[in-house]
């Protein structure tokens, strides 16, 4: 028995159930929006670690070239592992979970991870 092709659709109906789910939407937005987010917080963090560093290394008063070098081989490195937040919330995202909690954990997280390893370097360096 076929379906009459002019019969109201029933609600439990492919047609019907389609309707109600949202369209997916390209992850090339979805990165775009992400990323423009975190880089509005990368001042933030730039700022943070820049202070906690000032201030561990006494206001430039023992500033050799050998520590600006090594300030700028972590500072390197601390903008690289910041990368990880907007490329996990992405997928996140992507995979369908719009809340933005995760973003400001990760970015707590993240900075507070940062500030620790920037201390213990900086009392390491030798």
């Amino acid at each position: 028995m076929t379906e009459n092709p002019y019969s109201v659709p029933r609600s439990d109906s492919p047609a019907v159930l389609a309707e109600k789910v949202p369209a997916a939407r390209p992850l090339q937005t979805i990165a775009r929006e992400t990323f423009v987010a975190w880089e509005l917080l990368r001042v933030v963090y730039i700022v943070v670690l820049g202070v906690l560093t000032i201030v561990l290394t006494g206001v430039g008063g023992l500033l050799d070239a050998k520590l600006l070098f090594f300030l700028i081989e972590c500072g390197i490195v601390a903008n690289i592992a910041y990368f990880a937040g907007p490329v996990v919330e992405t997928y996140i995202r992507w995979l369908g979970y719009e809340q933005t909690w995760p973003r400001w954990v990760m970015f707590a997280l993240g900075t507070l991870l940062s500030m620790v390893l920037a201390v213990d370097a900086l009392w390491s360096f030798k």
